[in-house]
């Protein structure tokens, strides 16, 4: 059973790249994340991070940087995300004519 814990604790590291500006990764990302029922703590347009709570009492943070080729944005999440919302967050990111 300890094994078990371990693993749903763990931190799992998403990356990828966008074509829009890191603000409007974050406002898109807010949505996501509010539709999925994550309740937004922190949301930094300066810094260009989001953290939210997740509704399976995981931590997501966001951080979107702009680079030469587009956004970087770093999807990590710190404990079980059951509903893949980090997942579906990353495929909307990049559905979504952000990408």
């Amino acid at each position: 059973m300890r094994g078990l814990s371990g693993w749903l604790a763990r931190r799992r590291v998403r990356r990828l790249t966008v074509g829009t500006a890191p603000a409007d990764v974050l406002l898109q990302s807010a949505a996501v994340l509010r539709h999925f029922g994550a309740r937004v703590l922190r949301y930094d347009m300066d810094d260009g991070t989001l953290e939210a709570r997740l509704a399976a009492g995981a931590r997501l943070r966001l951080a979107a940087v702009e680079e030469t080729d587009g956004t970087r944005v770093t999807l990590e999440t710190a404990g079980a995300d059951w509903h893949g919302v980090a997942r579906t967050l990353a495929s909307e990111l990049a559905r979504e004519g952000v990408a």
